[in-house]
C-alpha cells in the first residue's frame, strides 16, 4: 500500500557516484611527504592515466564546473588560473561570486551543453593540471586536448571518479567522491582541508541512514528536465542519483538498469509507479528563475495524458532540487541526501 509523501518545495543549495573504488590512489605518498617535504606524487584517475607530481600545482584549469566546486570548498581558489564558462546559481551563494570572477576559457554557459573547453582557450591559461570529469573534457575530436596531448605537453592532468566514470556496478554511496577530494589533498598537499570535507560529508550521510534506519523506502524517479526535455529516461544504477536515492532512504524505480542513463518509454515510469518524482534543474541566477523552471517542469508531469494515475503525479510529489548538487559529483551530495531523506521520511527527522 502506497503512503502520501508530504513534499516540501525544497532545493539543496547549501554546500558540501559512487561504486566502491578502492582506496584513492597516491595516499601513501601523501602521507609520507607530510613529515618529509612534498617530493614526488603519483595520482591514477578514472582513466588510468597516472600523473607524476613533484610540487603542488599553482596554475589549475578546471574544465568542468563540478571539479572546481570540490577545489572551492578546500580552499584552493587561489590556484585557479581559468574554468569552463560557470552556470549562474551552479554554486552555493558563498562560493558563486567567486566562481564567478575565475577567466573564462569557454564560451556562454548553456545549460546541459558539453561543448569542451578547446585547445587553444585551455593553453592560454598556461596551466600546470587540468581537471575535468566528463569524457567530452578530453575530446580531442571536439577540440579539447586529450589527456595523451596533455602529458606529451608536460602537464598533468586528472579524470575525476565522481562524474561520468565509466562503472562496472551499482552506485549506491559517495566513496568516489571522497575518492577524489583525498586525490586533491595528495595532489595538492592539503591532506587536512581534504579530511575535513570528506569527515564532514559522512557525518551528513550516518546521521540520515541513522535516522531513517529500515524504513520501507518509497519509489522515487529523477528527472532532469533541460537534459530530457520531455522525452523518457531512466536514471540508471550507476548514475550519481542513484546513490544519493539509496542513501536517503529511497528505491530508483530504475535501479535495476545496469546503466547512467538508458531510454525507456513513459509507459515504463507507469509501470513502476514512483511516489515521488525529482526534479533536476539546473541552477539559476535567481530563485525566480529556478522556480519559473520547475513550474514548467511540474506542468509537464501533471498535463501528461499517460501520467495521471501514478502516484507521484496523483499526489503532487514533487522535490525540485539544484541539478549541480544532485546528479552530479560534488561536495553538496551529502546535503541532496539529507534534503530527499526528509522528504521521503518526514517522520524520521521531526520538525
Amino acid at each position: 500500500m502506497k503512503r502520501p509523501i508530504a513534499v516540501a518545495v525544497a532545493v539543496c543549495t547549501s554546500t558540501v557516484l559512487l561504486a566502491a573504488c578502492g582506496e584513492p590512489s597516491g595516499r601513501d605518498a601523501a602521507d609520507d611527504g607530510a613529515s618529509a617535504g612534498y617530493g614526488t606524487r603519483e595520482v591514477t584517475d578514472c582513466s588510468g592515466t597516472t600523473s607524476t607530481f613533484t610540487a603542488p600545482p599553482e596554475r589549475v584549469a578546471t574544465v568542468t564546473t563540478s571539479v572546481l566546486e570540490f577545489l572551492l570548498a578546500m580552499g584552493l581558489e587561489d590556484r585557479v588560473a581559468g574554468v569552463q564558462a560557470v552556470g549562474p546559481g551552479a554554486f552555493p551563494a558563498d562560493l558563486q561570486e567567486t566562481a564567478d570572477g575565475f577567466p573564462k576559457l569557454g564560451g556562454e554557459y548553456v545549460p546541459g551543453n558539453f561543448v569542451p573547453v578547446q585547445r587553444e582557450q585551455l593553453l592560454t591559461a598556461e596551466p600546470d593540471f587540468v581537471i575535468g570529469g566528463w569524457p567530452s573534457n578530453f575530446d580531442s575530436s571536439a577540440g579539447a586536448l586529450s589527456q595523451q596531448e596533455l602529458t606529451e605537453r608536460g602537464i598533468p592532468s586528472y579524470y575525476a571518479f565522481a562524474a561520468a566514470c565509466d562503472r562496472t556496478e551499482p552506485v549506491t554511496d559517495l566513496s568516489v567522491v571522497y575518492r577524489d577530494v583525498e586525490n586533491y589533498g595528495a595532489i595538492f598537499a592539503e591532506e587536512d582541508a581534504a579530511t575535513a570535507v570528506v569527515d564532514g560529508m559522512k557525518e551528513t550521510v550516518a546521521a540520515v541512514r541513522e535516522a531513517v534506519g529500515d524504513a520501507e523506502p518509497p519509489a522515487v524517479f529523477s528527472y532532469s528536465w533541460e537534459d530530457g526535455r520531455g522525452d523518457a529516461y531512466a536514471v540508471g544504477n550507476q548514475n550519481l542519483s542513484n546513490a544519493v536515492i539509496t542513501l536517503a532512504g529511497g528505491e530508483n524505480i530504475f535501479g535495476d538498469v545496469d546503466a547512467v542513463y538508458q531510454s525507456v518509454g513513459w509507459e515504463d515510469v507507469v509501470d513502476r509507479d514512483p511516489d515521488l518524482i525529482v526534479l533536476e534543474v539546473f541552477g539559476k541566477a535567481t530563485e525566480e528563475e529556478f522556480d519559473a523552471v520547475v513550474a514548467e517542469v511540474e506542468e509537464f508531469f501533471l498535463d501528461h495524458p499517460a501520467l495521471q494515475n501514478v502516484t507521484a503525479v496523483r499526489n503532487r510529489a514533487f522535490l525540485p532540487v539544484i541539478a549541480e548538487s544532485y546528479y552530479i559529483g560534488g561536495v553538496r551530495n551529502a546535503e541532496a541526501v539529507e534534503k530527499l531523506a526528509g522528504v521521503l521520511h518526514p517522520d524520521a527527522f521531526g520538525d
